[in-house]
């Protein structure tokens, strides 16, 4: 009986130890991994040279379907534009607003919407003064209520 107690005891007492090396064995390893991989999935590619990233306020897009019924949608916009861009995102938020608020919601949830908000947005941003030059939009996040 005292031989089992010892063994059991003993064994309880390396248990700690052999954790702490194995996880300090992982950790090692796991930080070469990080070193090797900064960038995180979900962070953006930095810009070029002579070129920003410009966060827009959100979209609040309020849709009626042909039923009656009220659809909310959320959409936040990121614009890749050269440094001498020069424009009011207040005002290119309010035309975005406008431009996706005219669409029937049949039509906006018929696929996926992001393709075309990504396009119409792109045009839409291109013909405002001062920022001809928006090489891209991106979506960074995009809700439906």
């Amino acid at each position: 009986m005292r031989r089992r107690h010892f063994l059991a005891a003993a064994l309880l007492a390396t248990l700690p130890f052999g954790r702490a090396l194995a996880e300090e064995h992982e950790g090692g390893e796991k930080k070469d991994e990080k070193k090797k991989d900064d960038k995180k999935p979900g962070q953006l590619p930095s810009p070029g040279k002579g070129q920003r990233y410009i966060r827009l306020p959100s979209i609040a897009l309020e849709l009626w379907d042909k039923y009656g019924n009220f659809h909310m949608s959320s959409v936040d916009l990121l614009l890749l534009v050269p440094e001498e861009a020069k424009f009011s995102d207040k005002v290119v938020v309010d035309k975005m607003r406008k431009a996706l608020n005219a669409v029937p919601y049949e039509d906006y949830m018929s696929g996926n919407p992001a393709p075309m908000i990504k396009a119409s947005m792109l045009d839409l941003v291109r013909k405002e003064p001062g920022a001809e030059g928006t090489l891209d939009v991106l979506i960074a996040k995009m809700l439906f209520r």
